[in-house]
């Protein structure tokens, strides 16, 4: 099924003109995606980024989620585990061999 070239090209009098540039790995025909940043291409992978423009304004700063920036409170240790059985106390019985034959 053909995907839809709508946005791609462009006209300009008589002659066509491309909107988006080509994969240099893929070539001809595989255009590149255009976002914001970066130009992607779907096929391959290929990314590249956009130069950034001096005299855009600076991106609107993300509102902090609560606790953010804050240095994070100690934790308290963890118990210590149990301790092995006393000196002299009776050992766990141990399994018994299988017999010989």
């Amino acid at each position: 099924m053909a995907k839809a070239r709508v946005g791609l090209y462009g006209t300009k009098g008589d002659a066509l003109t491309r909107s988006h540039k080509f994969c240099p790995k893929c070539g001809a025909g595989t255009f590149l995606a255009e976002h914001a940043d970066r130009r992607s291409c779907g096929r391959c992978g290929y990314m590249e980024t956009k130069a950034k423009d001096a005299s855009a304004p600076p991106p609107a700063a993300a509102p902090k989620a609560k606790g953010e920036g804050k240095p994070a409170k100690p934790k308290a240790p963890k118990p210590a585990p149990a301790a092995a059985p006393a000196a002299g106390a009776p050992a766990a019985p141990a399994a018994p061999k299988p017999a010989a034959k």
